[in-house]
C-alpha cells in the first residue's frame, strides 16, 4: 500500500493545498472525504479485527457486509452534503432523505460494477458510493493473504480493479514501477516499459510527460491506445503520499485531455 495512514493523507492534502493553489479546492474537499473514509475504515477494523482471511485471487468484491457498514452511511453523507461541490452535496442530501433501502441498492450496484458507465445525473451518487466503499475495500485487501501472482497482471490481483496510478521507487541504478488499484489500494509490481491499458511494450510508442509545477508526478501515455496513467516518482519527493499527490497533479490531467489522451481510470475527485 502506498497511500500512507489516513492522518498522513490528510496532512499531505493540507500541505499541498497551500503549495499548489490550482488544486487547493479539490484538496480541501479531499481532506474532508479522507477524514470520513477513516471512520469507515475504523468501523470495519473494530468489527473484524486484524485477522487475515483467505480469499481467491481477484475475488475481493465477492464480499460486501452492508450490515456492518450501513450505520456509517448517514454520517458520511452528512460530510459530503456539507463540504462537497453542489452536485455531490445535492446527491448526498437526496440519498439521506431516501434512507437505507436506497443506500443498499446504490452500494450493492456500485460494488458489483465500479466501472459501469454512468450518466451525468448518476455520477454524483456514484461518487458517494465510491468514496464510502473505498476504505472498506482497502480494509479487506489489507486483511487478505496476498494471492500468488504467476504473471504480471494489468488489473488488481486482489479485486480486479483498474490501476489508479503508478509509483516509482529507487532500486539499484534505476527505479522499480508498481501500480496501485483504484478500488482497494493494493499495489503490485509492473514493468516500466509496458502500457497497463493495452500491453504495448514498444519504447517508441510509450511517452513520458512532466510539468514544472508538480515535478514528482508524470504522465505515462501510450500512443497506441491513447490512454494515460499518472505515476508518482518517490525519488523526486520522498515525502509524497502517492494517492494525494496524484490528485494534486491537476495540470497533468488537463494537459493530457487537451492532447487527446484518455485516463485509464479517473481518481476519486473525478480527474
Amino acid at each position: 500500500m502506498t497511500g500512507g495512514s489516513w492522518d498522513e493523507r490528510i496532512a499531505r492534502a493540507q500541505q499541498l493545498s497551500t503549495t499548489y493553489p490550482f488544486a487547493g479546492e479539490i484538496l480541501r474537499f479531499y481532506q474532508r472525504v479522507a477524514g470520513a473514509q477513516a471512520q469507515v475504515y475504523a468501523c470495519a477494523h473494530k468489527a473484524c479485527g486484524d485477522v487475515r482471511a483467505q480469499r481467491p485471487a481477484g475475488g475481493l468484491r465477492e464480499e460486501l457486509d452492508l450490515t456492518l457498514l450501513l450505520p456509517e452511511v448517514r454520517g458520511f453523507l452528512g460530510i459530503l452534503e456539507r463540504y462537497g461541490p453542489a452536485p455531490v452535496s445535492d446527491a448526498a442530501r437526496e440519498l439521506a432523505r431516501e434512507g437505507s433501502a436506497a443506500w443498499v441498492a446504490l452500494l450493492t450496484a456500485w460494488w458489483a460494477d465500479p466501472g459501469a458507465e454512468a450518466s451525468e445525473r448518476e455520477q454524483p451518487a456514484r461518487f458517494c458510493a465510491r468514496a464510502f466503499l473505498e476504505p472498506y475495500a482497502q480494509f479487506l485487501a489489507e486483511h487478505t493473504e496476498p494471492p500468488v501472482i504467476e504473471i504480471t497482471p494489468s488489473v488488481c490481483p486482489m479485486c480486479g480493479g483498474k490501476p489508479q496510478f503508478g509509483v516509482l521507487r529507487p532500486e539499484g541504478d534505476g527505479a522499480r514501477r508498481s501500480l496501485v488499484c483504484s478500488l482497494c489500494a493494493t499495489e503490485w509490481n509492473y514493468g516500466r516499459i509496458l502500457c497497463p491499458a493495452c500491453g504495448q511494450d514498444s519504447e517508441t510508442r510509450l511517452a513520458v510527460y512532466v510539468a514544472e509545477e508538480v515535478k514528482q508526478v508524470r504522465v505515462e501515455a501510450c500512443e497506441e491506445c491513447r490512454t494515460y496513467i499518472k505515476t508518482v516518482d518517490l525519488s523526486k519527493d520522498g515525502h509524497a503520499v502517492a494517492v494525494v499527490d496524484e490528485i494534486a497533479a491537476v495540470p497533468l490531467d488537463l494537459w493530457a485531455r487537451e492532447n487527446g489522451y484518455t485516463k485509464l481510470k479517473t481518481n476519486l475527485m473525478g480527474m
